[in-house]
């Protein structure tokens, strides 16, 4: 198989790194102390919570969700439920009495998904069914025979589910606060949403949790991981290629093993960075179906700005006047202006002080493809 894997979590032997991340999570979760696990998306969030919760399975239950695109605390309810029904909870070997229980004291429906898994379909008329249903599913975990560690992904989507005085946040706070027997992992990907979250003085979960940053993978740990593989695959492969690959995609998960799993996947592996570019191109030219209509989703300023920080690579002064030239701008307001705007429309982000694009391919497709 294909050892760079694009989604989901096989084992070990197909995870890089992360060793401090992976202990210092577990210390917390040993010692009853709730975490804030944040970094920008597709750094490999998922994939240590996955790696984590495998490392612990003798000790905890672990029930591991994913609220990206829910909208409402009835979609949260939806999300929460069909992980507890998932999880090692329930015996896979059957629809126990448990499971059955469980499902009628939420009045769920229950199928089977195409993937053969089961899941649950709950709607509710209003909030407060729903935050019962809530409470009734926090109060089951917590009298498990074993602690339960509950993750929840992309937490910060729940800032977009109340106009009302009564928030998710405040509930789920209080509910929290009861259940001695669960440890919460909160992870999320826009770090301003997730501060504002958890470190605003007047809002329900202020300094409730360890706050516990994402790094990237270290860089020579990487090059030792990719190397091997190779290897083991009998494909040849040298470390400079390695490291040229690393550095142009800044080191970001999911572009690094997406490279390298297409590179896998060659019948022949290119013999050194010129042979890489030409592999390379086609890759980037079927990514044109995603990115060509970028220009009609955001302003015509906007769309300069981002293909001048793709051509640099790196910008660390967007109101200089050596990127203002780039870009075409003439006044230093109207680029901070469009730098803000891309920065909220994640198309560009911030990190040690620079800007670049947040897809690493929009970035190589705006260098190499588009003229």
């Amino acid at each position: 198989m294909n050892p760079f894997l694009l989604k989901g979590y096989i084992g070990p032997a197909y995870f890089c790194g992360r060793e401090e991340e992976a202990d210092k999570l577990i210390t917390a979760l040993r010692n009853q102390q709730d975490v804030t696990l944040y970094a920008y998306r597709r750094l490999g969030k998922s994939a240590l919570l996955h790696h984590v919760g495998s490392k612990i399975q003798s000790e905890f239950f672990f029930v591991n969700i994913d609220i990206w695109g829910t909208s409402s605390i009835n979609d949260f309810l939806k999300e929460l439920s069909n992980g507890v029904v998932n999880s090692a909870i329930f015996n896979k070997r059957g629809l126990s009495k448990k499971l059955q229980d469980f499902i009628k004291s939420l009045g769920a429906s229950f199928n089977f998904g195409l993937d053969g898994r089961p899941s649950l379909d709950i709607t509710f008329q209003d909030k407060a069914n729903a935050f019962k249903s809530l409470e009734d599913v926090l109060f089951f975990l917590n009298q498990q025979s074993k602690p339960v560690v509950l993750a929840i992904d992309e937490f910060q989507e729940i800032k977009k589910y109340d106009s009302d005085s009564v928030t998710i946040e405040a509930v789920l706070r209080t509910l929290t606060q009861r259940c001695s027997n669960i440890r919460f992992v909160y992870s999320g990907s826009e770090h301003h949403s997730m501060d504002e979250i958890f470190n605003t003085y007047n809002r329900p979960f202020y300094q409730s949790t360890r706050m516990l940053p994402l790094q990237k993978i270290d860089k020579k740990a990487y090059i030792k991981f990719i190397a091997k593989h190779f290897k083991e695959g009998k494909k040849k492969i040298t470390n400079d290629l390695i490291e040229q690959i690393l550095d142009i995609t800044y080191l970001h998960t999911y572009y690094v093993q997406a490279i390298f799993n297409y590179l896998y996947s060659l019948e022949k592996m290119p013999d050194d960075c010129s042979g890489f570019e030409r592999a390379y191109y086609p890759f980037l030219e079927e990514k044109s179906v995603f990115y060509q209509e970028l220009p009609q989703r955001i302003t015509a300023q906007q769309f300069k700005v981002t293909k001048a920080i793709a051509k640099v690579g790196k910008v660390s002064a967007p109101t200089g006047s050596d990127f203002l030239r780039k870009a075409d701008f003439t006044n230093a307001s109207s680029m901070r202006r469009a730098i803000k705007s891309l920065e909220e429309k994640q198309i560009i982000l911030k990190e040690e002080g620079t800007y670049r694009l947040y897809d690493v391919f929009l970035e190589h497709y705006l260098k190499y493809i588009v003229r």
